[in-house]
């Protein structure tokens, strides 16, 4: 059974034999520091914890296939990779999209990017919100409330982990799993929203 005796190569060696404690072990050795870095380019705490599960789930996934000499080199190396590429996604331009261009083409001409009135902008948003709200209701309680403790109220994962009187890595897990159930219904209703803005 993997401890915290157990070396980086030798707990390497049992995940290849699918030893799933193994690779726990070296997250909990890892997953805090891998955090830090992506979080030291990203900025936030959601898009660095998802950049972190990210690079944990492809080690597990394919394991049979890469060949790690360091783990600790190449878990930081991979974390401050796509922090780079996270942080130059987010800074972005976004791109606003207009259902009937024939209709707007005086508004770009005068050089005034605004498509729709306040009060439109204002439903609209009424709209999404509800829409999100539906989806939210389809997560189990507790990773509804944790969801909803970061996004309405803005408490970070330490403050939720405290008022709701468990670990951080809980907390972490269910902001994961809301998070990816609120994308899925963005793909495919077709709106384009990067969560992390919000």
């Amino acid at each position: 059974m993997p401890t915290s005796d157990h070396t980086d190569p030798e707990l390497l060696q049992l995940i290849l034999l699918d030893d799933e404690k193994a690779f726990n072990a070296l997250f909990d050795r890892y997953w805090s520091k891998v955090y830090a870095v992506c979080y030291r380019y990203v900025k936030d705490e959601e898009a660095a914890l998802e950049i972190t599960h990210d690079i944990f789930l492809n080690i597990w996934k394919r394991r049979h296939e890469l060949n790690i000499g360091s783990f600790k080199n190449y878990v930081l190396t991979s974390a401050s990779y796509r922090g780079i590429r996270k942080k130059q996604e987010l800074k972005a331009v976004p791109i606003n999209y207009i259902e009937d261009y024939s209709q707007n083409e005086h508004t770009f001409a005068l050089g005034n990017l605004s498509t729709t009135n306040k009060g439109e902008e204002k439903i609209g948003q009424e709209e999404f919100d509800e829409k999100i709200m539906l989806m939210l209701n389809e997560l189990p309680k507790r990773c509804r409330e944790i969801y909803l403790l970061s996004r309405k109220e803005n408490l970070s994962i330490i403050e939720i982990a405290v008022k709701l009187n468990i670990s951080k890595r809980t907390v972490e897990n269910q902001l994961t799993t809301a998070l990816k159930h609120l994308r899925q219904y963005l793909k495919y209703s077709g709106i384009l929203l990067i969560l992390m803005q919000r």
